[in-house]
């Protein structure tokens, strides 16, 4: 009893009395455990860091496609389209093969072809229509040398085609731009919940959608170069089709060339159409994502990576067939 009473008497005793009383207080007063708002704001913090983090890959996608557009091969002016080395250009090259080379041979096809017509008018010639095969004698001089004017300067008349299609891609591009941003928070369901396992899928996503955007920026870069040397080939050979067009048995071939070089002219309206809808389309797949019956934020993560990997394999399959599609544009 008596050691028991010198301990309730103790200072020390009171004091580690009272600090337990006010410890047991203020738990009555907050029942809520303190590491339950930290673990919130860690979990915000993170999922921020994610959402952020994503955001930022698919704008570098973006932003990787834009370089092809108006600043790169499809808005460079005719004798700017692949650089050389040094003062010699490959617009130089493909003049020179032009200059020395092809326009003799097509000069040579012409003058042929006017050799041909002019034995079918001697032929027709008799002594009652001596009047009537000199007019066509004249007709066909006055013919040959609107031909010799046109293979002489075909190379600037190619040149011309190119440079009208230039004019539309530069108007494209005022009038929408290289492309638009893509934000995820007005895109896609998944960045607008606080889940960490939604959001890092969708970083997975978008590391391997880097990939195909990779793989599309290289095919884009193939098309628009594989373009700019046909363009300068098909102009570099350009006085022989033209010289076919004076024969009535090799016009066809002369127009389908004209055909075929529009085209490819075309096709860079074609290219740069389909760069420039590219986040667009991406941003309708809201409409897919939001629109539909899916309320785990996971699964429709899911859903949104698949159908945004889909627009990728597209965009790479339309820059292949752009130069077909400007062909059945065309007509050919």
């Amino acid at each position: 009893m008596g050691a028991m009473k010198r301990t309730l008497s103790d200072e020390r005793f009171a004091l580690a009395a009272g600090l337990a009383a006010l410890a047991t207080a203020l738990l009555l007063l907050c029942p809520e455990p303190a590491y339950a708002s930290i673990a919130d704001d860690v979990n915000s913090w993170l999922c921020g860091v994610l959402r952020d983090t994503c955001n930022w890959i698919f704008n570098g996608q973006v932003n990787v496609l834009k370089g092809i557009g108006t600043d790169g091969v499809l808005s460079a002016s005719f004798d700017q389209m692949i650089g050389g080395a040094g003062s010699v250009t490959m617009y130089d090259v493909v003049h020179g093969v032009w200059e020395a080379a092809i326009l003799p041979i097509g000069c040579g096809v012409l003058s042929f072809s006017f050799t041909l017509q002019l034995i079918k008018i001697s032929q027709r010639m008799d002594g009652n229509a001596a009047m009537p095969g000199v007019k066509e004698v004249v007709f066909l001089l006055v013919f040959y040398a609107v031909f010799l004017f046109i293979l002489q300067h075909s190379f600037e008349i190619m040149q011309a085609v190119y440079e009208v299609t230039r004019i539309a891609v530069e108007r494209v591009s005022g009038l929408f731009g290289t492309g638009s941003e893509l934000d995820l928070d007005a895109v896609s369901i998944t960045t607008t919940d606080d889940n960490v396992a939604a959001l890092l899928g969708m970083l997975v996503v978008a590391l391997v959608s880097w990939l195909v955007v990779l793989v599309a920026y290289v095919v884009a870069l193939v098309v628009c170069w594989a373009r700019a040397i046909q363009i300068y080939v098909m102009a570099a050979f350009s006085p022989i089709p033209l010289a076919l067009l004076s024969q009535d048995e090799t016009r066809q071939m002369g127009v389908g060339y004209l055909k075929n070089f529009a085209s490819v002219c075309l096709a860079g309206v074609i290219i740069l159409v389909l760069l420039v809808s590219f986040p667009i389309v991406l941003g309708g797949l809201q409409t897919a994502s939001t629109g539909s019956a899916i309320v785990d934020s996971q699964v429709a993560g899911l859903s949104y990576a698949l159908q945004y990997m889909a627009m990728c394999i597209l965009l790479i399959v339309s820059l292949v067939k752009s130069g077909s599609w400007a062909r059945d544009i065309m007509g050919g």
